[in-house]
């Protein structure tokens, strides 16, 4: 995120790492990845970004991408169902559109359905991909679904990037977005396990209590 925050511009085009972002910070990226056994974005990430979300920096394993996609609003030539480079999962609701389930099956993309209007149930959706052997996932983003994750207080670590830059915009997503906390009380404790720089971005790593 910028100084001030922000994980995209106002208009959201464009990831804001990516223009500031050396080797050395992408192998760190990688690493990340590589470590994990799945790697997990929202709808949106897919439809703005169009991220691969695999291991290239780096000589590692790719993780098994997961995909929070309640109506399938994706493309479906996506990178990310792309099966080649990594396995791909998806979850949706049940009442998603049938061709776009049976599309994505096809292409090899795993469709994992539940019952649901518009928000997938993201403890649920953690005891399927538990019992899938995935014990490690980075929730890479974008901030509704980190959110989601730090309200339901389902998150271990946090890695926050600071990078030296400052966007502004009141319409410009933030690190984490969602209706937030109404009392400060309620606010998610971190204890901070390191920090460095690099590049002039500030990486922070920080336990969640």
């Amino acid at each position: 995120m910028s100084v001030d925050g922000k994980i995209a511009p106002a208009n959201r085009k464009g990831k804001l790492l990516a223009p500031l972002m050396g080797e050395t910070l992408l192998r760190r990226l990688h690493q990340l990845r590589a470590e994990v056994d799945a790697v997990l974005v929202g709808a949106k990430t897919v439809i703005e970004d169009n991220p691969k979300l695999t291991v290239r920096a780096i000589q590692g394993k790719n993780p098994v991408r997961v995909v929070l996609d309640s109506s399938i609003s994706a493309p479906l030539d996506s990178e990310i169902f792309d099966i080649n480079d990594a396995p791909t999962v998806i979850a949706v609701c049940e009442n998603a559109p049938k061709d776009r389930k049976d599309m994505l099956t096809r292409k090899g993309v795993e469709v994992i359905p539940f019952r649901c209007n518009e928000q997938i149930p993201i403890r649920e959706l953690l005891d399927k991909l538990h019992r899938k052997g995935i014990r490690k996932l980075l929730v890479e983003g974008g901030s509704e679904v980190r959110w989601s994750f730090i309200r339901d207080r389902l998150v271990d670590e946090l890695f926050v990037w600071i990078t030296p830059s400052i966007l502004g915009g009141r319409a410009a997503p933030t690190f984490v977005g969602g209706e937030g906390y109404s009392r400060i009380e309620s606010a998610l404790r971190l204890r901070l396990k390191s920090h460095e720089v690099i590049d002039g971005t500030v990486i922070l790593e920080y336990y969640a209590s």
